[in-house]
């Protein structure tokens, strides 16, 4: 990735003569260096971000939106964290698996499956250097801000509103609950759907609008393909299910100026998926696999739940709704663009699409997850709303064009009343819904804790079978059961022989880790506590702490919580803790 940026930061030209290029540039900034400094130019204005001269368009607005936005995301899906019952699940626990194993460079373990995913999460959580599981929990974030980021460019590109229009639906994919099909309990879930989306949607942008991209041909062509293969490994339904509907009427609605380019795309979709998915024929028949059996299991989703106790109206009700709603912009369009002559075309794209997507989601289609179509919807619901306001505005141009030396503040004021109508509209309905146990979440900081504070595999932790997962790579692992029925022999003929190195070459099972460190759950008022049932061995566990303290071992309070608390038993001072081994 290093070289990546280098190359593109230098440019593939400046390669050609990269010594050259490099004493050019030195010289440079050598010279504006000494002119600084001859000028006393002041450190604030070293370090100011200036706008170009030549620059017209309005990128400074734009870098600081997009800060405001990625912010904003991240309060947005953070807040939910209450509510997530996903994390420590079974469902978690075995995608941190494939996670941790793909270290091991084992990827489908005999059963091939589409974990492009997965794949991005392991990447991400070394990229940012966070443990696994953190990585894995922070995956659904990182995708909630880019898809927030993806509408509220995409709005800019498809509607005449810079500004209203893309922050209207910025705020109603990242912020409206009560009225979006989202399961909340599971909003921090992963979805293969929404990571592709993130590349399917620009891939459609620049499909209606090639313009906006500037590529020549061949590289439009391999850079879609590459794309195509990419969401193919990320996630199967968007690329067979729905990325085909969006063609369709991309053909149908065509702006013959960009008829060559969409012809194009179609070409790079066919080669790309054709290339994607002959390399899962290849790895079915290498791990011997029904290729068949594979795709269809692709297309289905097991982990995608239907309940949504957060909807203020059943989800079919809804959609119908929607529908209807949609009815104003479909009647409305045309009259822009054939009468007036004005480049509404994609947005009319995007409207059509959405209903065949609705229709879809009504139908009982076997290879038509309707959970996976739920999702999809989720995301071009708020392209929706942002269509709909961007055609309002433009229906009410002749009042905005008399008030345009105001409209930053009428849109900031306008912004600030939808936010504030979305808050206090979902106060009530989300107050209803019980918080999820805040065991698991206590479990993975303590986690997060001990793996930045000790060495590899010097230590132990004794735990919950459920958690033996989190111990992959890093220590070694105690279930409860070996710590309450054997530890204390094992402590006791360890202690007694440690200066005889001999005895352990021989009986090596009696060797035992630098510290041990002990997950101790307590009995508390929540009813649903997923590690409820190990409370009942806190007396135990604690009888046996204190025994080990009375045969002389170190005993510390390591982490502290009204739900967890972890002890360190030390057998071995200052040869586990990082800072101990340096210091």
């Amino acid at each position: 990735m290093l070289l990546l940026i280098l190359i593109d930061v230098v440019g593939i030209k400046n390669f050609k003569n990269p010594i050259r290029y490099f004493k050019d540039v030195s010289k440079i900034r050598f010279f504006e260096f000494i002119k600084d400094n001859e000028n006393k130019k002041p450190l604030k204005e070293l370090i100011r971000l200036e706008r170009p001269k030549k620059l017209t368009d309005d990128r400074i607005f734009i870098f600081y939106a997009t800060l405001f936005l990625i912010v904003a995301a991240f309060v947005g899906r953070y807040y939910f964290y209450i509510y997530d019952i996903y994390l420590l699940s079974d469902l978690w626990v075995t995608e941190l698996n494939k996670v941790i194993l793909f270290d091991e460079n084992i990827w489908f373990n005999g059963t091939v499956s589409v974990e492009g995913e997965l794949a991005m999460s392991n990447l991400f959580s070394k990229l940012v250097d966070v443990s696994p599981e953190v990585g894995l929990q922070s995956l659904a974030i990182l995708e909630a801000i880019l898809l927030s980021l993806i509408i509220f460019w995409a709005m800019r590109k498809i509607a005449f509103s810079k500004i209203l229009a893309p922050m209207i639906a910025f705020l109603a994919f990242v912020f409206l609950y009560t009225f979006s099909p989202i399961e909340i309990h599971y909003l921090l879930q992963n979805e293969p759907v929404l990571m592709g989306l993130t590349l399917a949607i620009p891939t459609m942008i620049y499909t209606l609008r090639p313009d906006i991209i500037k590529f020549k041909k061949v590289n439009y062509f391999v850079s879609f393909v590459i794309c195509f293969f990419a969401i193919g490994l990320i996630d199967l339904f968007t690329l067979l299910i729905l990325l085909p509907p969006f063609y369709i009427l991309a053909l149908l609605v065509v702006n013959k100026n960009y008829l060559s380019f969409k012809l194009i795309a179609i070409a790079a979709y066919v080669v790309g998926t054709s290339a994607v998915l002959l390399t899962y024929y290849f790895m079915c028949t290498y791990y011997q696999n029904d290729f068949l059996i594979f795709l269809q299991s692709s297309l289905i989703s097991v982990t995608s739940f239907t309940y949504m106790p957060n909807l203020i109206i059943p989800f079919d009700e809804l959609l119908t709704y929607y529908q209807y709603g949609s009815l104003f912009s479909i009647l409305i369009l045309p009259f822009l663009i054939w009468h007036k002559k004005e480049a509404w075309k994609p947005s009319l794209v995007f409207m059509l699409y959405f209903n065949l997507l609705v229709t879809l989601s009504f139908l009982k289609i076997e290879w038509i997850d309707s959970d996976l179509l739920r999702l999809a919807l989720s995301v071009f619901i708020p392209i929706c709303y942002g269509i709909t306001v961007a055609i309002i505005l433009r229906l009410l141009y002749p009042l905005y064009k008399k008030l345009h030396q105001f409209r930053l503040a009428i849109t900031l004021t306008i912004t600030s009343i939808v936010f504030a109508g979305i808050v206090y509209t979902q106060i009530e309905p989300l107050s209803n819904i019980k918080a999820s146990d805040k065991t698991p979440r206590m479990v993975l900081d303590a986690y997060d804790k001990i793996l930045h504070e000790y060495f590899p595999h010097s230590y132990a932790v004794v735990n919950d079978n459920v958690t033996q997962t989190l111990s992959l790579n890093k220590h070694f692992f105690v279930n409860y059961e070996d710590f309450l029925f054997n530890y204390l022999e094992s402590d006791s003929i360890y202690h007694h022989n440690r200066k005889k190195p001999k005895f352990f070459i021989e009986n090596p099972q009696y060797v035992i880790p630098k510290s041990i460190l002990v997950f101790v759950y307590h009995d508390n008022t929540e009813t649903e506590n997923y590690f409820a049932e190990q409370d009942q061995l806190e007396p135990l566990l604690k009888e046996h702490i204190h025994t080990l303290e009375k045969r002389g071992r170190k005993v510390s309070l390591f982490y502290e919580s009204p739900y967890v608390n972890v002890y360190e038993i030390v057998n071995e001072p200052k040869s586990s803790k990082i800072d101990d081994l340096i210091y």
